[in-house]
């Protein structure tokens, strides 16, 4: 049994590995394994302490095995969306429903702890398929695509897609723009 907790400053080196390890798959993190370092995990949780959300994880033997966070940009305009959500799933969990468990904890997170947050924004792959149906199911719209934004291990590039999940009832009183 998997359980979910928020992140502490004792999870940095569990996350640094799982991070690496996630980094090796081809449709994995967004960083490169060399880019994960110390300064990029402590620069995760200067962030998220200030305003932001990190929930990890573990499995019985209390084991970082997934991790899930996402920030405000910083700007006041901006104060109800957290963005920049990445999610990181060791691969022998992958596609065993952790994911969507620590989704749907982060998301239930979201609106208990910040209820002036009424978005929260991604960026995938547009080949990664699997995250995308995961994304859609867990109430994630496609907003946007920007074409050739991600170079692939291999060279080759691939469109990015936008997309974000609102909180249900959030801006109801607001003109939608298409």
């Amino acid at each position: 049994m998997v359980s979910i907790r928020k992140a502490t400053y004792q999870d940095k080196e569990a996350l640094c590995a799982l991070y690496k390890v996630v980094a090796r798959i081809s449709q994995g993190i967004a960083r490169t394994e060399d880019e994960i370092t110390d300064q990029y995990i402590d620069g995760l949780f200067r962030t998220i302490e200030q305003q932001g959300l990190m929930l990890v994880a573990v499995d019985p033997a209390n084991q970082v095995i997934a991790e899930i966070h996402a920030s405000k940009y910083g700007l006041r305009i901006f104060d109800h969306i957290l963005t920049g959500l990445t999610i990181a799933v060791h691969p022998d969990y992958q596609g065993k429903g952790v994911g969507k468990q620590l989704f749907r904890a982060f998301l239930d997170d979201v609106q208990q702890l910040f209820p002036e947050v009424g978005r929260v924004e991604l960026e995938s792959r547009a080949s990664n398929q699997k995250s995308l149906g995961l994304y859609h199911s867990l109430g994630f719209v496609q907003e946007g695509c920007m074409k050739n934004k991600t170079r692939n291990m291999d060279g080759s590039f691939e469109h990015s897609l936008l997309m974000a999940w609102t909180k249900p009832g959030f801006g109801t009183s607001q003109e939608s723009v298409d």
